[in-house]
């Protein structure tokens, strides 16, 4: 089994991971165009659209705290067939998302072959961390997410004088409901990804506790410096001149903190790829050990980590980088691909705790899982097979 040895401080910086992504450097400067000054409005209510699927998520990992996340409650909820889904399209969704998210981190530092050596560079620091165990993992996490807040925060502070006699731009007027529902919609994408925690649950210390306080906590600090960021960008840029693509690094190009917006890119991806090649990697080993997936895969090393697992994602990772660097007409509809395969995954998660729900009001019990062994061999887990 998967060692519990994360604690509240790791869980957290996980979560933030998790959450936090390459959205965050350019969704300001989206949701500004849309909403103009109810931007503000729109990140409140895209949080607020979050809590019920973070109830959700965490009635999950009460339920099965044992590291299987999403696919383990889609298992208790829908059925074992069902479940053998969420792998699938969770590992089709990875790569075209992770080379997506390398090439968008590596065009903030440089074009060409600098682009393409930055990406890969994330890719094997984050190759590296996966591999050195949880406390490991969680320790440089800590120190990519403590980098990643204060590029941030450097960048609002550094911009905040300039913006100051403009906030006016952004104080909330509620005048068209219609571009803030299209702004709730762009601006929920920016906080995917707490998902992937139900995953790592199987390493946090106390589950039922730590994994609702830790993805609050990230989706708080989140939803506090996409609006930092929006305010100052929409209080010093005027809308109609305001670049979608390049983000909140138009908001740096009025200040001498250009370098600090690269280092915020390559620290934001850098967290975000780590966070989720420990999460998948950890599903795809409890999907192994329940039978869903070859047993190849339900094998961990004397660090207690799923090394096939890792390396089955980071290589076929950065090969598809390299292919999206040579072909970056790629990306978008990667991004794109990757949303609409996320909005199916979250409608199982709702729809396993609708029936589980329905279930226990019933007197019955959920759907039960299989036994965890395939038959006539002791439970892959039990026998601690090392590589």
């Amino acid at each position: 089994m998967l060692e519990r040895t994360l604690g509240l401080g790791g869980g957290i910086a996980v979560a933030v991971g998790s959450v936090a992504g390459s959205g965050i450097l350019f969704l300001p400067s989206v949701i500004y165009v849309v909403a103009g000054s109810d931007a503000l409005v729109v990140w409140v209510l895209a949080a607020l659209v979050c809590v019920p699927l973070l109830l959700v998520f965490g009635a999950l990992v009460r339920q099965v705290p044992d590291g299987s996340g999403l696919e383990g409650f889609v298992a208790l909820g829908l059925g074992r067939r069902v479940a053998t889904l969420v792998p699938g399209l969770l590992l089709v969704v990875f790569f075209p998302a992770m080379a997506a998210a390398m090439l968008v981190a590596g065009g903030y530092v440089g074009d060409g072959a600098v682009q393409l050596v930055v990406a890969l560079a994330i890719i094997a620091v984050t190759t590296w961390g996966a591999l050195t165990g949880a406390r490991g993992a969680a320790h440089l996490q800590v120190v990519v997410v403590w980098t990643m807040l204060a590029a941030a925060l450097v960048l609002v502070i550094v911009t905040a004088p300039r913006a100051w006699p403009g906030y006016d731009a952004v104080r909330p007027h509620m005048s068209d409901l219609g571009a803030i529902a299209s702004g709730v919609l762009v601006a929920f994408w920016g906080f995917a990804g707490f998902e992937n925690m139900t995953f790592v649950a199987g390493e946090l210390r106390n589950p039922r506790r730590d994994y609702l306080i830790a993805v609050t906590v990230a989706l708080g600090g989140y939803c506090l410096l996409a609006m930092l960021l929006t305010a100052n960008l929409g209080a010093i840029v005027p809308r109609s001149e305001v670049d979608e693509l390049t983000g909140v690094a138009q908001l740096a190009s009025y200040t001498p903190a250009g370098p600090v917006i690269a280092v915020l890119a390559v620290a934001l991806v850098q967290a975000g790829a780590s966070s989720w090649v420990w999460g998948i990697s950890r599903l795809l080993y409890s999907s192994a050990r329940d039978g869903r997936l070859p047993s190849w895969f339900a094998v961990v090393d004397a660090r207690g980590v799923p090394r096939r697992a890792v390396l089955c994602l980071v290589i076929p990772g950065a090969c598809g980088t390299c292919v999206a660097a040579v072909w970056p007409g790629l990306v978008l509809p990667f991004v794109t691909f990757a949303s609409a395969v996320f909005v199916f995954l979250y409608a199982l998660a709702v729809a396993s705790f609708i029936a589980v729900r329905r279930a226990a009001r019933a007197g019955r019990s959920p759907s039960r899982r299989p036994d965890r062994s395939p038959p006539g061999r002791p439970p892959a887990a039990e026998s601690r097979a090392r590589s």
